[in-house]
């Protein structure tokens, strides 16, 4: 059983309303309207997370993934039959996915998994393969219409899609930590894919690290990538690393390596500014649950571009369910984009939104947004040997279940990998052709 405290039936049902409220705009009370089933008083959560599948009503169908849609199994009957959508208590559902309840509980037990999926060992991953939470609120939508007898005006229009291109700038020039590091990640990748017997793909990894160690090629792409954006009508967030602190050699490992109050960077976000794009906060890797270090960085970023720094990404994806959000709010930031994970793409809450994730030890959302974020780059090409074909089919995959629920997403790319020695620059182009759809 959990040590994680659910809130009240009363407070669960309000967040997870007030949550996917862009569903339902016109109507306040929609949890009143439905005969939801309720199963909070005798649940327990348990580890690790498995799904059932719901077979949903003729009539929404199509609100679901072939007719169906994936439940905590905790917040189902223990007999799935043809009408088990009505002793589903979809609420909780809600709240467990969006909130990452099994997640934080794992944590509480066994420990903080940063942004590894790996290490949720005995997962469903099917949780993460599609956007259920905002499926569910698609399909209380359209039974609350059809309980009142009424068209989709009783509850208003659909929220629209809005996905977000995002970059990290952890490199402006190629140093000798980033030399070791690529090359040390391409060599990993030689073995791992030794031993599957995928010779010419170890190869292939064996080239890249070589040019990542001996290449002298310069890896500020800004120019290109804005052009790119430009062409693609697409306004981006660039998360910039501001610390003032003396480099350890740690910081100099894990660290980007430049200084945000150099006459070129500042310069360069005043015109990314100018273009109409966001500048963010990238938070030192040791910022992770240090309100005062996020701080610190924010003012320092804010110094050097003259305006209000609102939004951040953690550095590594370094996160905690009990700690991140906590310091970064007090550290000054009202939007974040971390909630990814490091070694696959994917829907981490289940969730394509923007929502105010809840706090236990206050009993109430916190007083910041955070924004799902779904692909990164090295999804792409780090973490899967892709052809070509198979890595714009992956993007097409998850801009279309964006786009098919009207969800809220980030997508990140890293502008140094346009450099002819990553050789990324076909993805980006993909990736901006269909976010330009939405």
């Amino acid at each position: 059983t959990t040590e994680l405290q659910l809130p009240s039936r009363e407070d669960l049902i309000r967040h997870a309303h007030s949550a996917l409220s862009g569903y339902w705009p016109n109507l306040a009370n929609l949890s009143s309207s439905l005969p939801v089933a309720n199963h909070q008083n005798e649940v327990s959560i348990y580890l690790p997370l498995e799904m059932v599948s719901i077979e949903l009503p003729i009539w929404a169908e199509d609100c679901g993934v072939q007719g169906k849609i994936l439940v905590p199994r905790e917040c189902a009957a223990s007999n799935l039959g043809p009408n088990s959508w009505k002793e589903v208590d979809w609420w909780l559902a809600v709240f467990l996915l969006l909130e990452g309840w099994h997640e934080r509980l794992w944590e509480k037990t066994k420990g903080v998994i940063h942004s590894y999926s790996f290490r949720l060992t005995g997962w469903d991953s099917r949780a993460w393969d599609h956007a259920w939470v905002n499926r569910i609120a698609l399909f209380l939508r359209k039974w609350v219409t059809r309980e009142n007898n009424s068209v989709d005006a009783l509850v208003g229009p659909l929220p629209g899609a809005n996905l977000i291109v995002t970059h990290d700038v952890d490199a402006v020039e190629k140093t000798i930590p980033i030399r070791f590091k690529q090359g040390a990640f391409n060599l990993f990748n030689v073995i791992k894919l030794l031993s599957r017997g995928k010779i010419v793909e170890a190869a292939n990894s064996c080239r890249k690290a070589m040019r990542m160690i001996f290449g002298q090629g310069d890896w500020n792409e800004f120019d290109e990538l804005l052009r790119m954006e430009a062409n693609a009508a697409v306004s981006a967030v660039f998360n910039f690393y501001a610390d003032d602190r003396r480099k350890t050699i740690k910081r100099w490992l894990f660290d980007p390596g430049y200084d945000v109050s150099s006459d070129e960077l500042k310069a360069l976000m005043f015109r990314l500014r100018d273009d109409g794009h966001e500048v963010g906060l990238h938070p030192a890797f040791d910022a992770w649950r240090d309100s005062e270090l996020i701080a610190n960085q924010r003012k320092i970023l804010e110094k050097n571009t003259g305006s209000t720094i609102l939004s951040c990404r953690q550095h590594w994806l370094r996160f905690s369910w009990e700690e991140t959000w906590t310091a970064q709010y007090k550290g000054g930031i009202k939007k974040d984009s971390t909630l990814m994970f490091n070694d696959r793409p994917g829907f981490r809450n289940s969730a394509c939104l923007s929502w105010n994730p809840w706090n236990p030890k206050g009993s109430k959302p916190h007083p910041m947004t955070s924004i799902s974020s779904v692909l990164m780059d090295s999804h792409l090409y780090d973490y899967h040997s892709f052809t070509d074909d198979e890595r714009k089919a992956e993007i097409i995959r998850w801009t279309r279940e964006c786009r098919a629920v009207e969800g809220q997403c980030c997508f990140l790319w890293h502008p140094h990998t346009l450099n002819e020695e990553y050789g990324w620059r076909g993805g980006l182009e993909c990736l901006l052709n269909e976010v330009a759809r939405s």
